[in-house]
């Protein structure tokens, strides 16, 4: 399995384990953690048209509401792991390793966000076509500013997101990595009060007429500050996660969790708040729990499966569409049974596929597959 292997003398692993450094463990729990944050990711995005063409009621929907809610903690997270690596090394963040860091950012995130973006683009369009309606392509789709488009996100048919959706994190993670001078001016003081004021910005309401492009930066700005300024004082994010006591963290979190499935049942007000309360209050106990799995248990990663890792966030929105809802539309029933069953697979099939086709392309074409998952593959 990915979450653990087995031990062979327990005494001496528990002698051991209770000795890790520090920052072997903060590397090991952020390395373990990727693969089963990336699966939340794709359980956030299983929101397709037939998984709504089987409503739920009861304990089957409050269920369904509670594993949607748990999922948003996994933006935040990635948003926090890269704000401190960042800014983690070197100890002196001056233009020389600012313009570094930036080149580095162009190959792991500049070349593989145009590529995927360009890629689903022209898939999608090759299914339109081949399905005999190529009447349907608008006229001005090739247009500079169209193509352009693509990757930019700013078109009214796109809310504020790229073609490829999901990689509008990838673009304002950039965004973030590009403005890391000003952050690096505004976070180096002891006192993280300049947090506050990014925390207010995501939690507030967004305001009616403004430009879907921006309203996901408030995200991208807080969480990235967060580990950023965990990197830049050269503190080790599960000692900072451990200095709150884990039943005070699970509680909030908890009762945040029951504040969104309360809003969602009521039709409320105030979802989106308690969803951005749980994200930033979420973010302590994951840590807390991961890195005491981790230590207890020695548990890592299996290579091949956290490899495939970013393929599957690329390509997870397409291979749930093809090949699970197309296949099963019309095949399924509004009853709790189908609805799992369809819910698990647009989970499933997307992982399974996506490490069997990281295991061939990194065989056949390893330099390409590094190039196209920005050297992320093969480490």
């Amino acid at each position: 399995m990915y979450f653990c292997r087995p031990i062979i003398d327990q005494s001496e692993f528990l002698n051991r384990m209770s000795n890790m450094e520090p920052d072997e463990l903060q590397s090991r729990t952020v390395d373990w953690l990727r693969y089963p944050l990336m699966l939340l990711i794709v359980l956030l995005h299983t929101d397709t048209p037939l998984l709504y063409q089987l409503p739920q009621e009861g304990v089957s929907a409050i269920c369904y509401y509670i594993t949607r809610t748990l999922a948003k903690l996994a933006v935040p997270m990635f948003f926090i792991i890269s704000g401190y690596y960042f800014f983690r090394k070197p100890d002196i963040f001056n233009r020389e390793a600012y313009l570094s860091k930036i080149r580095k950012r162009a190959v792991t995130l500049l070349v593989p966000y145009l590529f995927w973006n360009y890629f689903v683009w022209a898939f999608l369009l090759l299914v339109v076509v081949l399905q005999g309606h190529a009447d349907w392509i608008p006229s001005d789709a090739f247009t500079p500013a169209k193509i352009l488009d693509v990757v930019v996100g700013w078109g009214e048919g796109y809310d504020g997101m790229p073609k490829a959706f999901q990689l509008w994190f990838l673009r304002d993670l950039m965004i973030v990595c590009l403005l890391s001078p000003l952050l690096h001016l505004l976070l180096k003081g002891k006192w993280p009060v300049i947090l506050l004021l990014f925390a207010a910005f995501y939690l507030m309401p967004w305001p009616n007429g403004w430009p879907p492009f921006f309203k996901r930066f408030p995200s991208a700005l807080l969480f990235f500050s967060i580990g950023a300024y965990m990197g830049i004082h050269k503190q080790n994010m599960v000692e900072m996660a451990r200095r709150v006591p884990l039943w005070l963290s699970v509680s909030v979190s908890t009762l945040l969790v029951a504040g969104v499935v309360w809003q969602r049942v009521t039709y409320g007000h105030f979802q989106l708040l308690f969803e951005n309360l749980f994200s930033i209050a979420a973010v302590v106990p994951t840590v807390q729990i991961a890195s005491t799995l981790v230590e207890r248990f020695n548990l890592r990663p299996i290579k091949f499966i956290s490899d495939s890792n970013f393929l599957l966030f690329v390509l997870h929105p397409i291979i749930m569409i093809y090949l699970v809802s197309v296949p099963l539309y019309g095949h399924v029933t509004n009853t709790p049974w189908h609805f799992w069953a369809v819910y698990s697979a647009e989970v499933l099939v997307p992982a399974l596929f996506c490490i069997a086709l990281y295991a061939i392309m990194s065989r056949l074409l390893p330099r390409t597959t590094s190039l196209l998952t920005g050297g992320r593959s093969g480490r």
